[in-house]
């Protein structure tokens, strides 16, 4: 996937901040295109429809109360880790070098 990178350097984990209150990147236009951008540009990706689904869902569920940030935000940066993780690992069982 050629977009790779730029993806890793989109979605990083979304609690790497110094603030005392966690970030909603839900709120943020530039993120949610950013989002946009990668599923139009990989549509058939299933990780990336995944996560673009999971972050649809997460943000809903915080704007209607539903889920505390907090907790959306360790939802998401578990999925996002295994997701990448098993990325990089079908991508080395089928001899892919990428470099991150």
């Amino acid at each position: 996937m050629k977009y790779w990178p730029l993806f890793l350097t989109f979605t990083l984990p979304l609690c790497l901040h110094a603030e005392e209150r966690p970030v909603n990147y839900c709120k943020d236009p530039q993120k949610t295109a950013e989002w946009e951008k990668h599923l139009a540009d990989t549509p058939e990706d299933p990780l990336i429809i995944k996560l673009y689904a999971l972050r649809i869902g997460l943000c809903k569920m915080v704007d209607e109360g539903k889920v505390d940030l907090d907790e959306a935000i360790r939802i998401w940066n578990i999925e996002h880790a295994r997701s990448v993780n098993e990325r990089l690992l079908d991508e080395m069982k089928r001899g892919r070098k990428r470099t991150l």
